[in-house]
């Protein structure tokens, strides 16, 4: 017989701490929402799986491992068997070697711990739907032959995207046996949608907003999670069109929650549930090759992308990314590292979990591999190792 349990936590940070996601040093001066970690938890005859998603930018594989064992060690469920995602809200804490992230770790395994207690007898419904409205690849060919990344909207020289598109809105819905909704996760290749100019207040971005307007538009109670697709090359500018959406009160931010959330409540609505649901995972570790050292040629260029900088001039955001990355690899050498794929089954789904910004591409490909009827590619799984590109982009 089927069981499920779900729950959420709150991992709101102090104000005050550091926070990730731009170019300039930020700590919290304020709460506009708080952050979570909802944890799904399903188990059938003696085999279980468990998918946690927190409202973080990014968590190291050190502190998730641990967050694995303690499960493990709590629970029935073995650590190949827990998934542990983060949004990738760029207005939340920095995450590494301090007090909050020693506690978030230790918030996450109680998160799935509860989940696991909280089972009862449940069934599962899967579906998809599709949302274009939202999504564009960042990456753009332009008139000089070159490829940028958000080169601005309205810029004359855009020839087009460089890269697709993934509009699919995936859902896992758990019912109990009375028929009322334990839980929901979702999934949408999404970049984060952003905030106002307020950079420094904290908030789980259009992710909180999803799981808050599907509760209301189900009327019902119940833990709801977007996870985040394969979106490393993808984001919510539309700079072919022209126009910036007003979002100086968080109305898009809204807006794209709501609209991901309705096409949730659409597939939802087109679910077939069954309590009879194979569960299985695997976990492998794979090693990641060290980037070559930067070459002449590269430290040239930043050298005059931060003269640029030095005398006021715009510098787009790729460039940016750029010089901090050769200035970072002149201090500590790339290295090679060691990280983790998965994939996870709950009967005719597939959840794979990708451990950085996976590109859209790739996440395309293993849905079109993938022998599941649904499959949901999940990026910041149980690891932050950055942009994962293809071989074609990364060159």
């Amino acid at each position: 017989m089927l069981t499920a349990g779900t729950s959420r936590v709150d991992i709101t940070p102090p104000l005050g701490i550091h926070m990730r996601g731009y170019f300039q040093e930020r700590t919290a001066s304020t709460v506009h929402d708080p952050l979570h970690a909802r944890s799904f938890v399903l188990e059938d005859n003696g085999s279980a799986v468990a998918v946690a998603v927190c409202d973080v930018i990014g968590i190291d594989r050190k502190y998730l491992d641990q967050a694995r064992t303690l499960i493990a060690d709590t629970t029935e469920l073995p650590p190949e068997r827990v998934m542990i995602a983060c949004t990738h809200t760029h207005t939340g804490p920095q995450t590494g070697d301090d007090e909050y992230t020693q506690w978030l770790w230790r918030r996450i395994a109680d998160g799935v711990r509860i989940a696991w207690q909280a089972r009862e007898p449940a069934q599962v419904g899967c579906a998809g739907a599709s949302e274009e409205r939202l999504v564009f690849n960042r990456r753009y060919r332009m008139a000089d032959g070159t490829v940028q990344t958000n080169p601005g909207i309205g810029n004359t020289d855009v020839i087009e995207p460089a890269g697709p598109i993934d509009p699919e809105v995936g859902v896992m819905v758990l019912r109990g046996a009375d028929g009322k909704t334990i839980g929901l996760l979702g999934n949408y290749a999404l970049h984060y949608v952003g905030i106002p100019d307020d950079y420094t207040a904290i908030s789980a971005d259009y992710f909180g907003f999803f799981s808050t307007l599907i509760q209301r538009m189900r009327a019902e109670s119940f833990v709801a999670a977007l996870s985040n697709g394969a979106s490393g090359d993808i984001n919510n500018v539309d700079v072919l069109g022209g126009v910036s959406p007003h979002n100086d009160r968080y109305q898009h931010c809204e807006r794209a929650g709501a609209i991901v959330a309705a096409n949730a409540f659409w597939a939802w609505n087109e679910a077939d549930f069954t309590g009879d649901a194979p569960l299985a995972g695997a976990l492998a570790e794979v090693t990641l090759d060290p980037q070559l050292p930067a070459t002449e040629d590269e430290l040239a260029k930043a050298g005059e992308i931060e003269e640029r900088l030095e005398s006021g001039e715009r510098v787009r955001m790729g460039e940016r990314s750029f010089l901090r990355r050769i200035r970072r690899f002149e201090e500590e050498p790339p290295a090679a590292r060691d990280t983790l794929v998965q994939a996870l089954r709950v009967g005719d789904l597939a959840i794979v979990g990708a451990p950085g910004e996976f590109f859209v591409e790739l996440g395309l490909e293993i849905k079109r591999r993938s022998p599941f009827a649904q499959t949901m590619v999940v990026e910041l799984a149980n690891d932050s190792v950055g942009y994962i590109p293809t071989l074609r982009a990364f060159e």
